[in-house]
């Protein structure tokens, strides 16, 4: 075995050394892994999240995961109370309508110049996951089709080629993702979006660059709507709960 001198005996990094390279790359991964997990539900709207049981969930010290709240924070994901607790957001569907509103606006226009910009090689590797979209949906595989929506959203903006549009876009993101987990949740929702991504898909093989900014347009529109439906059934029901504990009833 080896044998070192008393000099030589290396000191033991404090828990939350990280060399200085790897700190953006910490953050970042620790991020990512906890935006993931907030956006499929595996953390529930009101948890707590604390971050010594996070940092060894995700086998990395406290400072990347200190830097992933504040960063998912500022995308609405996370709020940072007073007392220094962080709790997974509520979902506003209120403010998920408003945020599909912005990015339906963007994402219409993103879809006008990808249709003007688009080459061949981008435009094969569309078809392709539109296929991966249309197996998803068949399967009625939610989480799948959910990855191959973000998918076709992520690869028709960045095939605008529009650095702001681009930039702006990736700031809405996080939250427009909560909401489409609330769109898809209505199968006759699912069944819509996924005919208008076809609509959508064949427009841009046609290289029809003002169709397929409408249909962009209606197809954000149309998960606006099915998003204040949802809010409607379910104030409806809050009411029903309200009145059957008042001991009224409500007309059928």
């Amino acid at each position: 075995m080896k044998q070192y001198s008393h000099e030589a005996i290396p000191e033991p990094a404090a828990p939350d050394a990280v060399p200085q390279g790897k700190k953006g790359l910490l953050h970042n991964d620790a991020a990512q892994i906890l935006r993931n997990m907030i956006l499929s539900g595996e953390l529930a709207p009101g948890e707590r999240l604390r971050e010594i049981s996070m940092s060894k969930q995700l086998g990395m010290s406290r400072t990347p995961i200190r830097e992933a709240f504040r960063t998912l924070a500022a995308e609405g994901l996370v709020d940072l109370l007073p007392n220094r607790s962080v709790l997974v957001s509520e979902l506003d569907k209120g403010q998920a309508a408003e945020v599909f509103v912005v990015l339906g606006a963007l994402e219409a226009l993103a879809a006008e110049l990808a249709c003007q910009n688009m080459t061949a090689d981008q435009l094969e590797y569309l078809a392709e996951l539109q296929d991966d979209l249309q197996r998803h949906f068949l399967s009625s595989d939610r989480r799948s089709y959910l990855e191959a929506n973000r998918l076709i959203h992520s690869h028709i903006v960045d095939a605008s080629r529009n650095q702001s549009l681009i930039l702006a876009w990736r700031l809405l993101l996080p939250r427009a993702e909560r909401a489409r987990q609330i769109s898809t949740r209505d199968h006759g929702r699912w069944a819509e979006a996924y005919g208008e991504h076809g609509k959508i898909f064949t427009a841009i093989v046609a290289r029809d660059a003002a169709l397929v900014k409408r249909l962009m347009a209606e197809h954000f529109a149309n998960g606006v709507l099915s998003m204040k439906k949802s809010e409607r059934e379910q104030r409806a029901i809050e009411r029903s709960q309200a009145y059957a504990a008042s001991g009224f009833k409500t007309k059928t």
